[in-house]
């Protein structure tokens, strides 16, 4: 090869390479949006961003372990169903409910819907609840700024978070 040649063959990688990194890039997904349809997940909950007008608490990290689901609020996670018991017991949720008017969740630090809260809008998935923490939102019922991991009592479906 020619230097003449060389010096062509090096530019063209060179503008090709810059104009790759001016393109938009591919949007990665996140904890919350993230499509888990290739994932294991237990038998009767909906896989990916499915609606099925329910959330969904899990037990562990990933959909893992025993889980409870709900169509309608709940002042008391000490009961329900399949799972029996998610009282500040979830790692991991999941909002499959209907687009509609009241399509968020409202999660709450304490029964009856009480103490501090966290809003998981219509469609999200949170894989790991470890690091996300409740608003300074709960007054004297406390909960302020804790850890959502093993912390939920309650919930209600809203308008908007």
């Amino acid at each position: 090869m020619t230097k003449t040649k060389i010096t062509t063959a090096l530019a063209a990688i060179g503008l090709t390479a810059l104009t790759l990194s001016a393109l938009p890039a591919t949007a990665q997904a996140s904890d919350l949006d993230r499509d888990l349809s290739a994932r294991r997940v237990a038998a009767e909950a909906p896989v990916g961003p499915l609606a099925d007008g329910n959330l969904y608490a899990y037990e562990h990290q990933n959909r893992g372990g025993s889980y409870c689901k709900w169509s309608l609020n709940d002042g008391n996670w000490n009961t329900c169903s399949p799972g029996g018991n998610m009282r500040n017991k979830a790692s991991s949720l999941q909002n499959s409910g209907f687009p509609s008017g009241n399509d968020d969740v409202i999660v709450y630090y304490g029964p009856g819907q009480t103490g501090a809260w966290y809003c998981l809008g219509n469609g999200r998935y949170l894989e790991n609840i470890v690091h996300i923490k409740f608003g300074p939102n709960g007054g004297g019922a406390g909960g302020d700024n804790q850890s959502l991991n093993d912390n939920i009592a309650s919930h209600k479906w809203a308008r908007a978070c």
